[in-house]
């Protein structure tokens, strides 16, 4: 019996899906004063963490609660920002597709 595998996302489609994002993120450590926090090498990094970034409170509460960014934490987000963090100020609606959050998820958490 074979089983069946998810495939693994191309970095074309995360990089596509990213495109969503780069108005206001920006996956450069170097890159500072968008209207987004960086999101260089977040897996794993404490939320609310970049220095650079005046996070709202909804955020800073959300950082005490959750104390580390994962895979399926920002999926979480990703597929819907205000319910995972009520009262963000992040204005994103979400992306409801699967198969684009599991993209977008692993290009944000690739190595560059």
């Amino acid at each position: 019996m074979a089983i069946a595998q998810t495939p693994t996302p191309r970095p074309a489609t995360g990089e596509r899906a990213f495109q969503r994002c780069y108005s206001c993120h920006s996956l450069d450590a170097t890159e500072t004063g968008l209207s987004g926090p960086n999101l260089d090498r977040l897996i794993g990094k404490p939320i609310a963490a970049d220095r650079n970034f005046a996070y709202s409170p909804a955020f800073r509460g959300f950082a005490r609660r959750e104390k580390v960014w994962t895979r399926p934490l920002l999926d979480q987000f990703i597929a819907d920002p205000e319910k995972l963090v009520p009262h963000n100020s992040m204005s994103y609606f979400g992306m409801k597709d699967a198969e684009q959050r599991r993209a977008l998820v692993a290009y944000i958490a690739a190595d560059r």
